[in-house]
């Protein structure tokens, strides 16, 4: 019988030199057990690492696209699900479930997998009435445009870097009318006119079309519009372009509050005459946008329209800072308002006078 006093005596020492010893000696044999116990739990953290990155980018994705969609209700109506696998990023809309199954290859770094699983998202769960309505370079840029949004919002540089580096950047090289609408659209995104208007507009042109076959045309209005938002973003102030778009399905147009002169000489009126015109034009949507004091005015001039039967107030008047020409940070509103319909056959509006 074999005697382990001795092992007593030097307790877990003796049994750590023992174990180390038969390691040594018989490791040809116990080689292969021990690789499976290694990949036994490197499965396990792997798996374990998979869904603590799963959960974090829906979280995010969810979150983010809640709260765009509660700006602007159908702009970003799903929720996201997030799988790995081993072939091809795609996505496909649940309907039942009301959400957006996404399936990308693991990249082994959450900033990579942020990225894809977002890219992948957008042309299912964003503006999703819309997507066959726009052009493939123009989807493209949107989508780029909110994912580069989203990263922003969470502010995770590692992310923007990798996008920029690695995804957006080698593809505007490529091609340079997704760089241009690309720039159009950030330009959107920075005079906050990209989810209040042209998100709105795309959206809505989706729900009014959804029953026709997409042609070129559609593809052409659509784009010709997000040109015509780039004009208003860079306007200068005082500056005159043409305040309405008129469309075949999208008809809307801006009311400008903000001329000193015209304020103090004629106060809300002028304003008044160019929603009353607007109607009279079979404009269907004008947003009323004002800057800092004359915030005030925009809200009485929105009243003054709405109790005159010109317009209807569509939701809240939303307030949010944007940077002017000269780099200053300016309060803004931005009131929507839907054109009351005339009744049959009534006379055309232009040439009423309005008095407050």
């Amino acid at each position: 019988m074999v005697d382990l006093g001795w092992l007593s005596q030097y307790g877990g020492w003796g049994l750590l030199v023992i174990t180390v010893i038969l390691i040594i000696v018989y490791y040809d044999k116990i080689e292969k057990p021990v690789a499976r116990i290694y990949q036994f739990f490197s499965w396990v953290r792997a798996s374990w690492r998979k869904r603590a990155v799963k959960a974090s980018i829906e979280s995010n994705i969810n979150s983010f696209s809640r709260t765009v969609d509660t700006e602007m209700p159908g702009t970003m109506p799903y929720n996201i699900r997030l799988q790995f696998v081993s072939e091809m990023d795609r996505a496909e809309l649940l309907h039942e479930k009301n959400l957006v199954l996404v399936r990308i290859r693991d990249r082994l770094h959450d900033d990579k997998n942020l990225v894809h699983a977002m890219l992948s998202f957008c042309p299912v769960g964003l503006i999703p009435a819309s997507r066959p309505y726009l052009s493939t370079v123009l989807a493209e840029a949107v989508d780029y445009t909110v994912t580069r949004k989203l990263l922003n919002t969470m502010q995770h540089h590692s992310a923007l870097k990798y996008f920029y580096d690695e995804v957006i950047n080698p593809e505007m090289e490529r091609n340079p009318g997704l760089k241009r609408l690309c720039a159009v659209l950030s330009r959107l995104d920075e005079q906050g006119l990209l989810t209040r208007v042209a998100l709105r507009e795309l959206r809505d042109f989706g729900a009014k079309v959804r029953s026709l076959y997409p042609t070129e045309a559609h593809k052409k209005e659509t784009t010709q519009f997000v040109e015509y938002m780039d004009v208003v973003a860079t306007r200068a102030p005082k500056e005159e372009i043409d305040t309405q778009f008129e469309g075949g399905y999208i008809s809307m147009g801006f009311v400008f509050i903000g001329t000193v002169e015209k304020v103090e000489q004629l106060g809300a009126v002028p304003y008044l005459r160019a929603i009353q015109f607007k109607k009279g034009k079979s404009i269907e949507t004008i947003y009323l946008a004002a800057r800092d004091w004359y915030i005030g005015l925009a809200e009485r001039i929105a009243h003054l329209a709405e109790r005159k039967g010109l317009a209807k107030i569509v939701g809240s008047p939303t307030r949010y800072c944007v940077t002017d020409k000269d780099g200053r940070r300016k309060q803004q509103i931005l009131i929507v308002m839907r054109t009351i319909a005339a009744p049959l056959f009534a006379p055309p509006e232009q040439g009423m006078l309005l008095e407050e």
